[in-house]
């Protein structure tokens, strides 16, 4: 149990951490570069998504840690039996999927959970720094122009 709430905690943490170096460098050194607004938006979007795909694989690599290593839980089902197998759960987990076709045992489960919520927080992190930023970015009168040949 206390490797499971150990690497749990430590991936929180490092999954937050590189989430604020990004956002951080987001709304400031970026604003440096100068660009359209559409081409920052889509920077930002890209970025963020690459940012989430590398916390996937933290989370993969905790889980192969945990399950091979030491040995804590295992998983049922369809199977873990290489990296992409590792990364595929853990995308699923991360983005609250559930697809359920893999299912963890033991202490995993708790890993799993946090996973789960993490990615919650995360991609909730992402899309609200992502409507800040449109709403600051964005010039949104052409859209909401009344016609007047009505």
């Amino acid at each position: 149990m206390m490797y499971s709430v150990l690497i749990s905690v430590t991936l929180f943490l490092a999954t937050a951490c590189v989430h604020l170096v990004l956002l951080s460098f987001c709304s400031g050194r970026m604003t440096s570069i100068p660009m359209r607004p559409s081409t920052r938006v889509l920077s930002i979007v890209t970025l963020l998504f690459i940012t989430h795909l590398f916390q996937i694989a933290l989370f993969a690599s905790g889980f192969w840690i945990a399950a091979e290593v030491l040995e804590i839980g295992s998983f049922e089902g369809e199977g873990v039996n290489d990296a992409l197998d590792y990364l595929y759960y853990s995308a699923v987990i991360y983005t609250s999927l559930g697809i359920g076709d893999i299912v963890p045992t033991g202490h995993l489960r708790f890993l799993t959970g946090v996973e789960a919520l993490n990615g919650l927080l995360l991609i909730a992190w992402s899309a609200s720094f992502l409507f800040a930023t449109m709403n600051r970015l964005w010039d949104w009168e052409p859209c909401v122009e009344q016609n007047d040949e009505q």
